[in-house]
């Protein structure tokens, strides 16, 4: 029996895994995919997720942004900037590869390897069964049953978390908003700025992240049934990058939630998007995701350190200590509904040097959009 089932190997998970295997705890992380595999997303880690890693990514970063773009409906456009980064790129094929073995990483004591976390690929999650002391999982690996048992679980299985379903999360309004991107080949991907861009006459944006032989593009909605295909892609690559050839073109869905956050029952939690938590003014989730998976991770270690038998013990411990979290989540809802309702008029108040000079300065120094609007 493990201290802990972990399900899903993205920053959540692997942060929980990483810091639960350091304390001591035995840990099992599971996922559908051998890594490295390919993962959609632009790859952005904002200044206040960079913080929250427990390893340094740095050699992972293929491109500082210390400024960004910002069109306006009717192509008016301006530039936010700071001196301190504003955004780092990654890949996250190589990053979450790298996580996955900064968590399972061997831990050496008196001449004997003991790896606390353990790594098991597997096809699914066929049944989810908790008791006051436990969590049973029944999975089909390479085409056979197998059954597993730990003290808690921790759902970081993504927007479509199957631990969600299972646990009877789908009766709690979860809402996906899709996004897609491609890769773009281009000469001097250098000399593009990081773009977001609302003047598409959607509810939503496009993007341009530079990398360094090419350019990430994409579309996000803020609404759920947003109109979004490779067709759409090809056309603003044409108009905005002079070329039509797109490659990796993936589609995705984004997890927020509004109202109450469903974190989980019993034994079992729930982290990022598996629980809603990425903000739906941008679509930014790997800040939520670590700092879920860092909270939750905490929480367990907590509960078991002081061998708490009652199944919310660790579960309480984590949604009293998601509080600050949720109410910046709560701030990014009510900006989004202000920017998607009225983007014309909110981002003319953007686009004053005072205003965005601010949230610059804040939003480079790692500071929560909280924190950034405690002035005002």
């Amino acid at each position: 029996m493990y201290d802990v089932i972990i399900i899903g190997a993205g920053p959540a998970g692997t942060t929980a895994g990483y810091l639960l295997g350091r304390a001591g705890l035995s840990v099992l992380l599971l996922d559908r995919k051998n890594f490295p595999r390919k993962k959609a997303c632009a790859g952005g880690i904002t200044p206040k997720a960079m913080v929250l890693f427990p390893f340094d990514i740095s050699c992972f970063v293929r491109c500082i942004c210390r400024e960004v773009k910002i069109i306006r409906p009717g192509n008016a456009s301006f530039i936010v900037n700071a001196k301190d980064p504003l955004c780092y790129i990654t890949k996250r094929m190589d990053l979450d590869a790298y996580s996955l073995g900064k968590a399972i990483q061997a831990v050496y004591s008196f001449l004997k390897i003991i790896y606390w976390c353990r790594f098991k690929k597997i096809d699914r999650i066929i049944r989810l069964d908790q008791d006051d002391h436990g969590v049973s999982l029944t999975l089909s690996c390479d085409g056979k049953i197998d059954s597993v048992r730990a003290g808690h679980l921790i759902g970081a299985d993504g927007a479509n978390s199957k631990v969600r379903r299972l646990i009877g999360g789908q009766r709690s309004r979860l809402i996906k908003l899709p996004a897609i991107e491609a890769d773009v080949p281009v000469k001097n991907a250098g000399r593009y700025s990081m773009t977001f861009d609302f003047s598409r006459n959607i509810k939503g944006y496009y993007w341009i992240f530079p990398r360094k032989n090419h350019v990430n593009i994409g579309i996000f909605s803020a609404l759920p049934n947003g109109t979004m295909n490779r067709a759409l892609l090809k056309a603003y690559a044409k108009d905005r990058l002079k070329t039509d050839v797109l490659t990796d073109v993936k589609g995705y869905p984004i997890a927020t939630s509004y109202g109450r956050t469903y974190l989980g029952t019993g034994r079992v939690l729930l982290t990022g998007d598996a629980a809603g938590l990425s903000e739906p003014l941008l679509g930014e989730g790997i800040y939520s995701a670590l700092k879920s998976g860092i909270l939750s991770a905490r929480a367990i270690e907590h509960a078991v350190g002081r061998k708490m038998s009652a199944p919310s013990d660790a579960l309480g411990c984590y949604r009293q200590s998601l509080g600050d979290l949720q109410l910046d989540l709560r701030l990014y809802r009510y900006c989004a509904s202000i920017l998607y309702r009225f983007p014309q008029w909110s981002l003319a108040v953007g686009s004053c040097n005072i205003l965005h000079n601010c949230f610059s300065r804040g939003y480079s120094s790692g500071k929560t959009l909280r924190e950034i609007l405690m002035p005002f």
